[in-house]
């Protein structure tokens, strides 16, 4: 099964380079830019739109949900990877922060001591979300809005590292949902 990832569209965190994790912030004029342009590249064999529960996600399913006019069904497994006490920080203004950058980058975090989640936490919940639309939707093609986090994640899944670079907003990502459930 095929599934197609977008990350949010820019939000004025992601300006100022900081991190979002669980902050619940609306995209930016130019997020809601990024989303209306990738709107003619999407394929059109969507079948199922699911997005993380945080307004960014939120509204970048809803602008691309213009061309498809689907149900936009709203999964908790799908939000960013919770933070705490560091979300919404620069990393230069976190305590170790070029280490934990270096750990969030290549997916080996654990933000449990500042009150947020591990990666064997962020991998159960995705893996858990995973199966189920594979169950429901086998011989469909899926959309997903997501967050950097979670897609750096998606790629240790299936490619076995992260190799996702969070720098651009609202690019088509594809991902061998089969591959992701064997590994």
């Amino acid at each position: 099964m095929k599934i197609y990832v977008i990350r949010h569209g820019l939000t004025e965190l992601n300006k100022a380079k900081k991190v979002n994790g669980e902050i619940d912030e609306p995209l930016a004029e130019e997020g809601i830019k990024e989303a209306k342009a990738i709107i003619p590249i999407l394929p059109k064999i969507i079948k199922y739109i699911y997005t993380s529960p945080l307004l960014r996600a939120i509204q970048t399913a809803e602008i691309i949900n213009l061309k498809f006019n689907l149900p936009v069904y709203i999964k908790d497994e799908l939000t960013e990877v919770r933070m705490g006490s560091l979300a919404g920080k620069s990393w230069e203004e976190m305590e170790e922060g070029l280490e934990l950058k270096k750990k969030h980058r290549t997916v080996q975090f654990d933000y449990r001591p500042y009150g947020g989640e591990s990666v064997e936490d962020v991998k159960k919940r995705v893996i858990t979300f995973f199966k189920n639309i594979n169950k429901k939707h086998k011989d469909y093609e899926v959309l997903i809005i997501s967050h950097g986090g979670i897609i750096r994640l998606i790629h240790l899944l299936e490619y076995g590292e992260s190799v996702y670079e969070t720098e651009k907003h609202v690019s088509l990502l594809t991902f061998d949902l089969d591959k992701i459930l064997k590994n």
